[in-house]
């Protein structure tokens, strides 16, 4: 009984705690990947640039690159396989150890270019999320789907995803691809998508953080603390060769 009241306890002084000052972390942060001579510039021990690479794959890859650029001469290149049933395919670049709070409205803002005209259906470009100690982080991340190459916005701590017929997402010619949300854990959060400056989708009167909880499968703080950006999540139909530049 002894333990049994000390963990409630503790997560009722959790749950209580002011997030700011314990959960602390930038909240800004833009590169457009021009300052860097090698790829190992760009992740340092500090934190103080990216965090780290995601490569799921022996034959995946993300270089610094001067094939495809939006501005100035270098951009990031991600090669990734197909995913199978066996290994979900990923390569990607992310940044941790940031502080999005509820009651902030968040603008990620990255310019992709998408190589090809074959199909990525459930190709995944960019994830905002929160670590956590078990299980996936929950979060919402943008994914292009089908062969009309639609973009969505799926949630990860709630079933279904946003969709809608207004825009593809371009191939083979850079894209502006933004994701503005209103931070809230209630049903008083919002969630827009703009391509190229275009509003396409939009949900308001929405949750968009995880509530304060620590259950059997993940714990969460109920705030972002992750971006991430690249081949978050690759489609099951074919390989894919994405450029990133100019984030924010």
């Amino acid at each position: 009984m002894k333990k049994i009241a000390y963990f409630l306890g503790l997560i009722l002084l959790c749950a209580s705690c002011n997030k700011e000052k314990y959960f602390g972390g930038p909240n800004n942060y833009a590169d457009g990947f021009e300052g860097y001579a090698t790829f190992e510039e760009l992740i340092l021990e500090d934190d103080s640039r990216w965090s780290a690479t995601q490569i799921t794959k022996e034959e995946n890859s993300v270089v610094l690159s001067t094939e495809q650029a939006h501005s100035g001469t270098k951009s990031l290149k991600f090669v990734a396989a197909k995913s199978t049933d066996d290994q979900l395919s990923k390569c990607s670049i992310f940044k941790n150890q940031m502080a999005f709070y509820e009651g902030e409205t968040v603008t990620l803002t990255a310019w992709y270019y998408i190589e090809g005209t074959q199909e990525l259906d459930w190709l995944f470009l960019m994830d905002f999320e929160e670590s956590t100690a078990i299980g996936a982080g929950p979060g919402m991340r943008i994914a292009n789907i089908g062969a009309e190459n639609y973009p969505v916005v799926e949630f990860k701590f709630k079933n279904g995803y946003l969709d809608q017929n207004v825009m593809s997402l371009p191939r083979n010619q850079w894209f502006k691809l933004t994701l503005e949300t209103y931070l809230s854990q209630k049903k008083k959060g919002s969630v827009r998508l703009y391509v190229d400056d275009q509003l396409v989708l939009e949900e308001l009167n929405t949750k968009t953080l995880p509530t304060d909880l620590l259950y059997n499968q993940q714990g969460t703080k109920g705030m972002y603390t992750n971006i991430e950006f690249g081949i978050t999540a690759n489609s099951y139909s074919n390989d894919a060769v994405v450029y990133l530049d100019d984030i924010s």
